[in-house]
Order: structure tokens, then C-alpha cells, then sequence
């Protein structure tokens, strides 16, 4: 049986991915999770790396999503800027922010990989919906709102087995 908390696979950060690599396993839709992800909590607009890889991911044929707990006015903002579709408010873990992405794209969970940045939330969540999982670091620790940094705590032990031995968690990505 899969343990829910611990990811699928590790990447430093978003773009050290190998998309092709996940392709080639039958991956056809990337959900992303979008605070200290795809950018810090206090940018308002996603980096221009960030937003050639989302044209770059949909040009070779992955549907590509936002799915975050983070309240729909920004996230919608920011789903604009990459034209992406996206789900917020998503109240991650539960299984129907997942379900969601999922019905947008008609593509079922076991073709979908969720990239995100805590285990409590996209990687249990991912686990949980049935897709695979991608646990990058949070881009930015300094400006999260405190009931993220409390979740950090919870999750340290976590984090230290998973970072300090990523062949637990099978391959880097």
C-alpha cells in the first residue's frame, strides 16, 4: 500500500524537472500548486522562466493546472498570467480540489503528477486523489503566513528523511 506522505519524487525546484522523463511514463497533466512553488507568497506575478515552461509543457501536449488552498481572486490572477485553468480554495488535502483538476482535464490520476512544496497538503493530497507527486523545496520560508510555518514544523521530520535520502522515495526527477 502507498504511503500518502511521502512524494512520488524529488526536484530541487520546479524547473529541474524532467517533464519528458514523466511523459514517457504516461504523465499527460501537471498540477501545480502555486505559493512557494511556482513563485514566493509575496510575488504577485510568476517569473518569466515559469511562464516559458507552462507555454513549453502545454505546447508538448500536457494539460497543466493550478490547484491551491490560497483564495481564488490571486490564484485566478495568477492562473491569468499563465494561462492556465486553476481550482482555489481548494481546502488541500481533501480529495475534491484533485477531483476538480481532474474533471477539467478528462484525464484520470494515474496520468497525473502533482508538483508542490508541503507534505501535508499537495503530497498527501496527490497520494490521496490517486496521482503521483513531485515534492520540490518552498522557493521562499521568510514571508509564509504563520499557519504555514507551523505546518513546517509538523513536517521537519518529514522533510530532513525525504531531502537527506532521496532514494527512499525512488528517482530524482
Amino acid at each position: 500500500m502507498k504511503n500518502h506522505f511521502k512524494p512520488d519524487f524529488f526536484a530541487e525546484r520546479v524547473l529541474d524537472i524532467d517533464f519528458e522523463r514523466l511523459a514517457g511514463m504516461g504523465v499527460k497533466a501537471i498540477v501545480f500548486d502555486a505559493d512557494n512553488t511556482l513563485l514566493s507568497y509575496d510575488e504577485s506575478t510568476p517569473a518569466k522562466e515559469i511562464k516559458v515552461l507552462c507555454d513549453g509543457l502545454k505546447k508538448s501536449g500536457f494539460y497543466v493546472c493550478i490547484l491551491s488552498n490560497g483564495h481564488s481572486k490571486r490564484i485566478k490572477s495568477i492562473a491569468r498570467d499563465l494561462e492556465l485553468e486553476f481550482v482555489g480554495d481548494a481546502l488541500k488535502p481533501l480529495k475534491k480540489g484533485f477531483r476538480d483538476c481532474a474533471k477539467k482535464s478528462g484525464i484520470g490520476p494515474d496520468r497525473t503528477v502533482v508538483v508542490g512544496d508541503q507534505i501535508f497538503t499537495d503530497i498527501w493530497g496527490a497520494g490521496r486523489a490517486g496521482c503521483l507527486s513531485v515534492l520540490v523545496r518552498p522557493i521562499d520560508l521568510k514571508n509564509e503566513p504563520g499557519f504555514v510555518k507551523f505546518k513546517r514544523l509538523i513536517e521537519k521530520n518529514f522533510i530532513e528523511r525525504i531531502y537527506s535520502d532521496s532514494t527512499k522515495i525512488g528517482r530524482r526527477i
